[in-house]
């Protein structure tokens, strides 16, 4: 979508609102226009002695009065049908962003980190409120003021007219070279905005870390660093709004005194009343208010301009063809309990610099059938979480290497193809809720009356009931901002419990029992196995007693299947895996 499509999109999404918000503030101006004439004729009765004159006065006021009351109660109207849908529009614009973040591949993520992402959605979309908002009702109020004021003006005295122009006009220029040198300082002055997000988030992740390691000063030094880009551009801005900003303010000013000037000139010769110049004062004054407003509307355009640049950079990437595509209910459940089978595979991480990189996995081949359980050991570095990521479809692969059942899951949206595969990681993500929302996310139905025993059957199956007994509000404890109140132990089980509480037809488990003791993972996976039956299960870990009661392992090495088989089999056939057993045991087996 280019720019012109995008304003034009946003804006017919308020139409309706911003035809009568037209029509609003056209009525505004022409009775601004209209009220100086009336004040023109009173003034001009005020010489005159006669009933008629007295008469004439009082209508005239009527009339102003009226006509004011009038123009303040469309003025609001026209307020609220022209900045409502700058809300509107930021409204619309975080739903779609949002959308489009849901969708977008992992190498967009690559690109993009999440401090910039939140500057771009929270500082951006100020500038396109404020653009679709205050921006479009003062376009309109300029345009009008600056249309119809003065034509009432000439109809005075174009002599004085034409002289009231030069000032404006001159200034324009000036005006104008400060406006281009604006632009580029926003776009800047957003830049920065991103960076600091960016930086921000990184240190607010790694705080412990860097309390840890004294690393204050240093990263004190760091974000000082970029604030002061931050603080260098903006104080660049101010200075050109100080100075060109107001300049046509300056110009209006100077028009006020040409006009008293020539005006009392023109008096003394008899070619304009007082009446004239009263009224020609007037304008002078509602032609100052558009002149004002212009330098704020150069910057709310600028600012729209720059915003709309950096939410294209979203909306614009492409999310990929297949995931467009979406599957019907019937063609959905003739896969289920199918067969996944992996045939050919490798993968090697894209490079920055565009060379090729190591082939982290090569040629693998095995499957999963529908209810078997089977493990993969490997040593860090050996390609486990490389191959669990191809599994669910979180990395862009080609076609003709992974088969669900007859489907290649990369024509398949990666939305259907998780509505079969569930992926437990190694570093679960918990929200800043309660025990139980956690639990339920993502859950297919909302969780209630008797479906909350399952939530309690999961939490045992994890064992991570007796933790959550033990909290004073039970599965209603806050867990803090990514689990914090939790340790990594309990964290990984709740991860497990979330996963085991919405069937599905593959349960991919990466490492995840980690953080906790042999006896422990022992006992969740027998109870993981009790509740799962029927459903496909894949254990990645690289501790052996995790894989004991497997129907089948994989010995995965530096991204290369080096054996395969069931436990008894592998501890006679496989080298490796017999010494990471025996030292395994050695370890499980000493003291603390």
């Amino acid at each position: 979508m280019t720019k012109s499509k995008f304003i034009i999109h946003y804006l017919l999404l308020n139409k309706y609102s911003y035809m009568f918000a037209i029509v609003c503030i056209f009525v505004v101006n022409y009775l601004q226009v209209e009220i100086p004439r009336y004040i023109q004729l009173a003034v001009d009765l005020l010489n005159e002695s006669t009933t008629e004159s007295k008469e004439g006065l009082l209508e005239n006021v009527h009339w102003v009065i009226a006509l004011s009351v009038v123009m303040v109660v469309i003025r609001i109207l026209s307020r609220m049908y022209s900045l409502n849908p700058g809300r509107i529009t930021e409204a619309a614009l975080k739903n779609d962003l949002f959308h489009r973040l849901n969708r977008l591949p992992s190498t967009f993520h690559e690109q993009y980190a999440s401090g910039k992402l939140i500057s771009i959605i929270n500082n951006d979309l100020n500038g396109i409120r404020l653009f679709y908002g205050i921006g479009f009702l003062q376009l309109f109020n300029i345009l009008f003021a600056l249309s119809l004021t003065p034509i009432w003006m000439w109809r005075i005295s174009p002599q004085l007219t034409m002289y009231s122009a030069i000032p404006i006009v001159i200034a324009s220029v000036i005006f104008w070279l400060g406006f281009r040198k604006l632009r580029a300082l926003h776009a800047q002055r957003l830049i920065c905005l991103q960076n600091l997000s960016e930086q921000l988030m990184n240190y607010l992740s790694g705080i412990d870390l860097i309390k840890n390691q004294q690393m204050g000063e240093w990263v004190t030094n760091e974000v000082d660093r970029v604030n002061a880009r931050l603080f260098d551009c903006t104080m660049q801005i101010a200075k050109i709004q100080t100075f060109f900003m107001p300049i046509l303010d300056y110009a209006n000013h100077f028009m006020k005194v040409l006009i008293l000037g020539l005006g009392g000139y023109y008096l003394l010769q008899a070619k304009l009343t007082i009446g004239e110049i009263t009224a020609f004062l007037s304008y002078s004054v509602l032609l100052a208010l558009p002149l004002m407003h212009l330098g704020r509307i150069a910057t709310v355009y600028q600012m729209g301009m720059i915003s709309i640049d950096s939410v294209q950079n979203i909306l614009n990437n492409e999310v990929p063809n297949t995931d467009m595509l979406r599957m019907s209910e019937d063609e959905k459940s003739t896969l289920r309990k199918s067969t996944l089978l992996v045939q050919n595979l490798s993968y090697r991480y894209p490079s920055s610099k565009g060379e090729d990189s190591e082939m982290v996995l090569k040629d693998l081949s095995f499957s999963i059938e529908a209810g078997e359980k089977v493990g993969v050991l490997g040593s860090i570095g050996s390609g486990k979480s490389t191959l669990v990521n191809c599994l669910n479809h979180h990395l862009s692969l080609g076609a003709g290497h992974i088969f669900w059942g007859s489907k290649d899951i990369t024509q398949m949206s990666r939305q259907d193809w998780r509505s079969y595969v569930r992926t437990i990681t190694q570093d679960p993500f918990l929200f800043s809720d309660t025990i139980f929302e956690n639990v339920k996310f993502g859950a297919k139905q909302p969780i209630h009356g008797a479906d909350e025993l399952n939530v309690d059957q999961v939490l045992k199956l994890s064992q991570l009931s007796e933790d959550v007994q033990r909290f004073g509000a039970g599965d209603q404890t806050l867990v803090g901002e990514k689990g914090i109140m939790l340790s990594g132990g309990q964290k990984q089980r709740l991860s497990i419990a979330r996963a085991l509480l919405t069937p599905s037809d593959l349960i991919i488990m990466d490492n995840v029992l980690s953080a906790v003791d042999y006896e422990t993972e022992r006992t969740i996976l027998k109870g993981v196995f009790n509740r799962i039956q029927g459903q496909s299960l894949l254990v990645v870990s690289h501790r052996v007693s995790a894989l004991e009661y497997m129907d089948k392992i994989l010995v995965l090495e530096k991204g290369e299947i080096i054996a395969r088989g069931t436990h008894a089999q592998l501890l006679k056939s496989s080298d490796y895996y017999r010494e990471t057993w025996e030292l395994q045991q050695h370890e499980s087996e000493s003291p603390a």
